[in-house]
C-alpha cells in the first residue's frame, strides 16, 4: 500500500487541525513533494543538523517538528541564515518536512495532554476552549486538572522533576501553599496570566516565563512553577508519535513512527 506525504499530511492535520493554529504561527507541510512515499517518519521537537542526520541515518523519509523551521516568509533558499542552512540540508537529503505547533498545543492528541497525563491530572477541561456552536469544547490551549491527592508544593515539585527528568525548576510565589488543582500550559506561560481564572488552579506548571510575565504573576499571587521549555514539550511528540503509530491508515501501511533520539535543551546550567 503506498502512502504519500499527502497522505500524512492529511493524517496530521486530522488530528491536529492546522486551521487551529495561532494566527503567529506557521504550520503544516513546509519542505517536499507531496507525491513523495513514506515508509518512515521520525518525530522531533525542532529541526537542528543533528535531527537532520538522525533522519537520514534512520533511513526516514520525513520529520514532524513541533518548532517551525520557517516561521515568517523566505525569499531564498541559500545558506546565509541558519533556517536557510536548515532547509537547504532537508531538501538535499530528500527529506519531507512537518510542523505541528500552536495546533497540537490545542489538540487532545499533543503537547499539553501529554503533560497533563504525565503527572497524573484528571478531570482535565481545557484553559482556553475553542469556541463550539453546540456540545463541549474538543480542543483548547491548557488544561486546568485535579492531582490524586493534596501535595504541598514542595512534594509537587518533586514529582514534578521526576516525571519530567530535570534536576531543577524555577518557581515563582509562595512556597508554602498546598497543591490539589493544578494549570499545565507547556512551553511559553507569558500569555497564561492574561485572562486565566487561577480561582480554578492552585499552581501553574509550565515551561518558561520572561522576567516580566514572572514579576507580574508573583504580584498578582500565582504560583508558578517554571520546569523548561524543553522539557515540558518533549515529551509532547514522543506522546503524538504514540498517537500516530496506532492510527489506522498508518498501521495498515507499515509505516514507521520514530522518536528523535538526537535532541536536548540548548543550554546547560553551570
Amino acid at each position: 500500500m503506498k502512502f504519500t506525504a499527502s497522505d500524512l499530511d492529511h493524517i496530521i492535520d486530522s488530528l491536529a487541525p492546522y486551521s487551529l493554529a495561532c494566527s503567529w504561527d506557521n504550520v503544516g507541510f513546509q519542505v517536499g513533494r507531496r507525491g513523495r512515499n513514506i515508509t518512515a517518519v521520525l518525530c522531533a521537537l525542532e529541526i537542528t543538523p543533528g535531527i537532520i542526520r538522525e533522519a537520514v541515518r534512520k533511513k526516514a523519509d520525513a520529520i514532524i517538528s513541533h518548532h517551525p523551521l520557517i516561521f515568517h516568509p523566505v525569499s531564498r533558499i541559500t545558506d546565509a541564515t541558519v533556517t536557510e542552512q536548515l532547509a537547504t540540508d532537508i531538501i538535499l537529503s530528500g527529506l519531507c518536512l512537518f510542523v505541528a505547533h500552536t495546533n497540537l498545543d490545542k489538540s487532545p492528541c499533543g503537547i499539553n495532554q501529554a503533560l497533563a497525563k504525565l503527572i497524573g491530572l484528571a478531570n482535565l477541561r481545557f484553559i482556553q476552549p475553542e469556541p463550539v456552536q453546540i456540545g463541549k469544547p474538543q480542543y483548547g490551549m491548557g488544561y486546568f486538572g485535579e492531582l490524586p491527592k493534596t501535595l504541598t508544593i514542595k512534594r509537587f515539585i518533586e514529582e514534578v522533576k521526576r516525571c519530567l527528568r530535570v534536576s531543577h525548576v524555577q518557581v515563582i510565589g509562595d512556597v508554602k501553599v498546598r497543591v490539589r488543582r493544578v494549570a499545565v500550559l507547556a512551553g511559553s506561560g507569558n500569555e497564561a496570566i492574561k485572562g486565566m481564572d487561577m480561582r480554578l488552579a492552585d499552581v501553574l506548571l509550565t515551561g518558561e516565563m520572561s522576567h516580566h510575565a514572572a514579576l507580574e504573576a508573583k504580584i498578582l499571587g500565582m504560583p508558578v512553577i517554571c520546569a523548561g521549555h524543553y522539557a515540558t514539550e518533549a515529551i509532547g511528540m514522543k506522546y503524538f508519535a504514540g498517537v500516530l503509530r496506532r492510527h489506522r491508515d498508518i498501521r495498515e501501511a507499515g509505516v514507521k513512527i520514530l522518536e528523535a533520539k538526537c535532541q536536548s535543551p540548548p543550554y546547560e546550567y553551570v
